[in-house]
């Protein structure tokens, strides 16, 4: 399976991702948003909040090659209002490359969706103990205890992002 990524209007990813089930071939063409699931707490409340962890960016799973999915998929993007243009490396590639894939479906639940994970902080070392994070400590740039956030480092079509996570430290030891 490839991954695709279509650049769209920010804000419009629930609307362009219920149109393209519609209007694409379900059995060729799986429209998925990534999902960042975040935790804050507000006027002393634990909520949670679900948004996109790319903004403005669409992903399509497909098994056709790159050049039968843009013979695809080129006339449905013309016609889709709030699509901008499909993501490329370049002319020959465009399909996520597979180790940029795989880092995300390793961070990611069966709902494209990365989970809060939990951490133990021992001095200025962060041990992650369970979650997505669990083993990735090498991609952890950043870390706000008192926004429960870890800022990670991922390639996301040959660009570096970085991405704020949630994370709960349950356990300080000094």
């Amino acid at each position: 399976m490839y991954w695709y990524v279509l650049s769209i209007r920010t804000g419009m990813e629930e609307k362009v991702k219920k149109l393209l089930n519609k209007v694409l071939d379900n059995d060729l063409f799986i429209p998925f948003i990534p999902l960042l699931k975040t935790v804050f707490k507000k006027q002393g409340v634990i909520k949670y909040e679900v948004k996109p962890l790319f903004p403005g960016y669409i992903f399509i799973e497909s098994e056709l090659s790159q050049s039968e999915f843009i013979k695809e998929i080129s006339e449905i993007i013309s016609f889709i209002d709030n699509i901008n243009h499909l993501l490329r490396y370049s002319d020959t590639e465009i399909a996520l490359r597979e180790n940029e894939k795989q880092l995300l479906l390793s961070l990611c639940d069966d709902k494209h969706c990365i989970e809060s994970s939990i951490a133990i902080k021992e001095g200025s070392k962060i041990y992650i103990e369970e979650g997505p994070l669990k083993g990735k400590e090498c991609i952890i740039k950043k870390v706000n205890r008192h926004k429960r956030l870890a800022t990670i480092e991922l390639n996301f079509m040959g660009e570096i992002r970085l991405v704020s996570v949630s994370l709960d430290i349950i356990e300080k030891i000094s």
